[in-house]
């Protein structure tokens, strides 16, 4: 997860470069930036979900090259417009009780930062101000701290990383 966290910092440290007017190439560096760093750790957690054991960096880096930007952004919207209350079928088959609110959280930054990221990579109509820039960031602590409370041996959460990676295959 160190890749994560170093993103992430970096991203704090973009988005306050320039103290009195910050640039906007730094604003949107720093927006990409916290998404990718959300996206790392959340590659992280599922590949360490699904090879577990010491010493496999080669195998997880396998396991994590196969996740896709678009696909988890998917799972994660179908899991921020149940409001928590399930997992998308057949995954909520194997719960019978509502999602974790942290769960929920992270799904929900990871839609937010993913379409910024777009937009202060691709739309240069629009400016960034500060404020915008670092509640993002703050969204993206949030995750972190959110995934990071839950227990990795909880249902729910290997649920919610498998679901990144395999969701698309599960009504087959």
């Amino acid at each position: 997860m160190a890749l994560a966290d170093d993103l992430l910092g970096q991203a704090h440290q973009l988005a306050r470069h320039e103290p009195k007017r910050p640039k906007q190439a730094s604003l949107r560096r720093a927006v990409s930036t916290a998404y990718y760093a959300l996206f790392h750790l959340l590659l992280d957690a599922v590949a360490r979900e699904v090879v577990s054991g010491q010493g496999q960096y080669q195998l997880r880096g396998l396991v994590a090259r196969s996740c896709q930007h678009g696909a988890m952004k998917d799972f994660c919207q179908t899991i921020v417009n149940s409001d928590g209350k399930k997992l998308p079928v057949p995954a909520n088959d194997l719960l019978d009780r509502p999602l974790s609110p942290a769960l929920v959280d992270v799904a929900n930054a990871f839609v937010q930062l993913q379409q910024a990221r777009h937009e202060a990579d691709y739309d240069l109509s629009r400016r960034i101000a500060r404020d915008d820039a670092q509640e993002l960031l703050d969204a993206a602590d949030q995750a972190f701290h959110s995934l990071r409370s839950i227990d990795k041996k909880a249902s729910q959460r290997r649920l919610f990383l498998l679901g990144l990676m395999f969701h698309q295959r599960w009504n087959r």
